[in-house]
C-alpha cells in the first residue's frame, strides 16, 4: 500500500515537472519576437543629454546591403552639409560598419578614405569554418583600431548608437547600446556562413540584416524625427534557376518584405533617403567613391523635407576629436601603404585554405617557380606573421613541363620602423616520379620610402634564396644540386595623376646587382627591368611594356635564364641557359627581352556568379615576347594570345588567373600554360 502511495506521488510529481517544462518551452517560443535590448535606459539619457529636452531628437536609420551600403557615407556628408548631425543612429548589417565609424566620431571624407585608401583583399583571410565563417576579419578590425584605438565602447562613442544583431541561441533580436566596439562591430557584419557568430553576452550574434534590411519601427521608440537611408537591391538579371542564387534570394525575400513592411508603415513620416544603387551588386565593394556620390545625390533630393529639421550640428562639436583622428588615419595610412600591413593588437590563429604562388609583381625567388595548395596554419600578433601550408606544390608554367609533387611552405614576416619588411622562407618538396627531394630556403630584407607626395617610392631590396636539387628532379626546372641566388636592387616606382582619357599607370624601374653560384662557382651579373601600362579609357583598350637586361660582370657569356624574366617559351635551349656553371657554350654576354602587348578591358563587365562570385578586371590581350640572346643581337619572338580574370569571393578575397597560348618561334611549336599570380 506504501510502495502504491510512493509511485503515485512520484508520476505526480514528474507530470508536474512535464508540464512546467511544457510551459517553459511555449513561453520560450513566445518569446522569440521580443527584442532583448542592452543599455536602453543609458541609451535614452544621452538622447536627453544632446537635446536638453529642448527640442524633438533627430534619429538616423542605415539600412543593410552589403557593399551597397556605403552609399550611407555620401548620405552622411549631405546632412552634415545641411547642419544635421543625427542624435542618434540605428543600424544592422554593413550600414552598421559606416554607422558606427560615424558614431565614434569620424568625419565622412574620413570614413571614405579608410575604405579606398586600402585592398579590402588584404583585410580578410580565407578559413575553414570550424567556428562557422570561411572568412576571418581580424586585420579589417585591427585596421579600424589602428584609427580608433583599441578600447573603445559603445556608451562612450560622441554619438549615441544601437546595432541590431540576431542570436543564435534565444532566435531573438539582439539591440545593442554598450559593450566592446570591436566585438559589436564583427557581430553586425556576421553574416552566416561567411563569418563566424560572434560571443556577446552568453549570446551567439550573426547579421542583423538577415531578418531585417530596414529597422525604422525601433528609431521611433526615441524619436518622432526620423531619416531612413536604404540599400536595397533590385536586380532582375539574377539566374534564379542557380542554387546559390536561390537560397540567396529566398533569405532576401523576408530581409526585404519586414524592412518594406516598416517602411510603409512609416512612410508618412520619415524622410526616406532611397538611395540609387539598387542595380549594384552587394558584391561592388571596389566602387565605394561611386557609392558614396550615389548616396549624396539621393540626399539632395531630399533637400526640402531635410531643411525643416533643427540643425542638430550645433549640440555636438566633433572637430577636435577629428583631428585627433585624421592624424591617426594619416599614421594608418602611412604605414599600410608601405607593405599593405596592418599591426594586429589582438594575436589571431587561422586554419584555412592555402594558395601561395612565386609570381609576384617582382619576383625575389628565380630559382623556384611553382604554386603550394594545400592546408594553410597561419598566426598573427603586432608586426610579427608566420605561415605553414601543407600540401602539394604543382607548376603548369608551359606545356612542355606539368608536374606535381607534395610540399610543405612556410614564411615568416616582421615588420620593422614601418620602413622595413623582414622575410625568412622555406620549401620542401618530394619529387615522387623522380624520387628525389627538393630544398629552397631563402630570406629578404626590403625598406620602403615615398617621396614626391607619395607619386614616387624607392625600394632598397637585399634577398637571398638556395635550391638544392638533390637528386636532379625536373619538378622546379633544371637547377641541379645546390644552387644560390642574391640580389642586391634598388627599385623605383612611379604613380601619375588621373586623365579622364587617358591614364598612364604604376611604372616601375629596376637596376640590381646579381650573384649567382653553387659554392664552389661564382658567377656575378648587373641588371635592369622596367614596366609600365598605358589605358585609352573611352575604348578600354590598354598597352604595356615590359623590359629586362642582364650583364655579366665575367665576360664569359651564358647568361642565365628565368621563368620570371618572362618569355614564353618551350625551347630547352633558352630554359636552361646559364644554369649550370662550368658550361659556356653562348659567348654572348647580354641577355635582353621585351614584352608588348594591346588587348581590351571592359570597364563594366564584372558578371556575378550565384551572387558568391565576382569576376572582375577580365582582360584579352595579344603578346609579344622579344628575347635577344645571341652576338649576332637576332631576336627570337613569342606571339599570342593572353587571357586575365580575377575570381573574386564575395568581392573581398581575389583569385587573380592568366591564361595565355601562342607560337613560339624559336621552336616552331605551340606554347601554352598559366598560373595564379598571388604574391606569397
Amino acid at each position: 500500500m506504501k510502495i502504491g502511495k510512493h509511485l503515485l506521488l512520484m508520476v505526480l510529481l514528474f507530470s508536474i515537472v512535464l508540464s512546467t517544462s511544457a510551459a517553459a518551452d511555449q513561453d520560450d517560443i513566445l518569446l522569440s519576437n521580443v527584442p532583448i535590448a542592452y543599455g536602453d535606459a543609458q541609451f535614452r539619457q544621452r538622447i536627453l543629454d544632446r537635446t536638453q529636452g529642448k527640442r524633438s531628437p533627430v534619429g538616423l536609420v542605415l539600412s543593410g546591403g552589403s557593399a551597397r551600403a556605403f552609399a550611407h557615407i555620401g548620405v552622411l556628408k549631405y546632412l552634415e552639409e545641411q547642419g544635421i548631425v543625427p542624435d542618434f543612429i540605428i543600424s544592422n548589417s554593413m550600414g552598421s560598419i559606416v554607422g558606427l565609424m560615424y558614431a565614434a566620431g569620424m568625419s565622412p571624407d574620413q570614413i571614405l578614405e579608410s575604405i579606398t585608401s586600402v585592398s579590402l583583399q588584404s583585410l580578410f583571410d580565407l578559413t575553414l569554418p570550424l567556428e562557422g565563417g570561411v572568412l576571418d576579419s581580424s586585420r579589417f578590425i585591427a585596421k579600424l583600431a589602428s584609427i580608433l584605438g583599441t578600447d573603445l565602447t559603445l556608451e562612450h562613442l560622441p554619438i549615441p548608437i544601437i546595432v541590431v544583431s540576431e542570436d543564435l541561441v534565444t532566435k531573438r533580436q539582439i539591440q545593442i547600446s554598450e559593450g566592446d566596439f570591436s566585438t559589436v562591430l564583427r557581430a553586425s557584419y556576421a553574416l552566416p556562413v561567411y563569418f563566424n557568430p560572434v560571443p556577446y553576452r552568453g549570446h551567439l550574434l550573426i547579421d542583423g540584416g538577415i531578418t531585417n534590411l530596414a529597422p525604422i519601427e525601433l528609431a521611433y521608440q526615441y524619436a518622432d524625427d526620423v531619416i531612413v537611408s536604404t540599400t536595397f537591391y533590385d536586380v532582375d538579371t539574377l539566374n534564379l534557376k542557380n542554387p546559390l542564387t536561390i537560397l540567396n534570394v529566398s533569405i532576401d525575400i523576408g530581409k526585404r518584405r519586414k524592412g518594406v513592411e516598416e517602411l510603409k508603415k512609416f512612410l508618412d513620416q520619415i524622410i526616406w533617403v532611397r538611395c540609387g544603387v539598387e542595380d549594384v551588386s552587394f558584391m561592388e565593394f571596389s566602387k565605394a567613391a561611386y557609392l558614396s556620390q550615389k548616396g549624396y545625390e539621393s540626399a539632395k533630393t531630399q533637400a526640402q523635407a531635410l531643411s525643416a529639421l533643427p540643425k542638430t550640428g550645433q549640440s555636438i562639436d566633433l572637430s577636435g576629436l577629428r583631428t585627433a583622428l585624421e592624424t591617426k588615419l594619416q599614421e594608418s595610412t602611412d604605414q599600410y601603404r608601405l607593405f599593405d600591413h596592418v599591426p594586429v593588437h589582438i594575436p589571431s590563429q587561422l586554419l584555412g585554405l592555402g594558395l601561395d604562388s612565386d609570381y609576384a609583381v617582382a619576383d625575389t625567388t628565380p630559382l623556384k617557380d611553382d604554386t603550394t595548395l594545400g592546408l594553410k596554419y597561419l598566426y598573427r600578433s603586432g608586426d610579427f606573421s608566420a605561415r605553414v601550408n601543407a600540401g602539394s606544390s604543382f607548376q603548369f608554367l608551359s606545356n612542355d613541363q606539368f608536374s606535381m609533387a607534395p610540399a610543405v611552405r612556410a614564411q615568416a614576416d616582421y615588420y620593422l620602423f614601418k620602413q622595413v619588411k623582414a622575410s625568412a622562407f622555406t620549401s620542401f618538396l618530394f619529387d615522387l616520379t623522380g624520387n628525389a627531394p627538393l630544398l629552397s630556403f631563402g630570406g629578404q630584407l626590403e625598406g620602403r620610402l615615398y617621396l614626391l607626395d607619395d607619386r614616387l617610392r624607392l625600394s632598397l631590396v637585399q634577398s637571398f634564396e638556395q635550391l638544392s636539387n638533390f637528386k636532379d628532379s625536373t619538378h622546379l626546372g633544371v637547377w641541379n644540386g645546390n644552387t644560390f641566388f642574391s640580389t642586391t636592387e634598388v627599385q623605383a616606382l612611379a604613380s601619375f595623376a588621373e586623365n579622364p582619357i587617358w591614364q598612364l599607370g604604376d611604372t616601375s624601374l629596376s637596376l640590381s646587382y646579381q650573384i649567382l653560384g653553387d659554392y664552389q662557382l661564382n658567377r656575378t651579373f648587373v641588371s635592369a627591368r622596367f614596366g609600365t601600362e598605358g589605358t585609352y579609357k573611352a575604348w578600354d583598350l590598354f598597352g604595356t611594356m615590359k623590359g629586362f637586361a642582364r650583364f655579366t660582370l665575367d665576360g664569359k657569356g651564358e647568361v642565365p635564364f628565368f621563368f620570371s624574366d618572362g618569355f614564353r617559351t618551350t625551347n630547352a635551349t633558352i630554359k636552361n641557359q646559364g644554369h649550370d656553371l662550368s658550361v659556356f657554350t653562348n659567348p654572348a654576354n647580354q641577355l635582353v627581352g621585351l614584352q608588348l602587348s594591346i588587348g581590351y578591358r571592359p570597364r563594366n563587365f564584372a558578371p556575378a556568379l550565384a551572387e558568391l562570385f565576382l569576376i572582375k578586371h577580365s582582360s584579352i590581350a595579344v603578346y609579344s615576347d622579344l628575347l635577344w640572346m645571341n652576338q649576332n643581337f637576332t631576336p627570337y619572338l613569342s606571339l599570342g594570345l593572353e587571357l586575365h580574370t580575377e575570381i573574386s569571393l564575395l568581392g573581398i578575397r581575389t583569385l587573380p588567373l592568366t591564361i595565355y597560348g601562342g607560337w613560339d618561334q624559336s621552336v616552331n611549336n605551340l606554347v601554352w600554360g598559366f598560373w595564379f599570380n598571388i604574391v606569397y
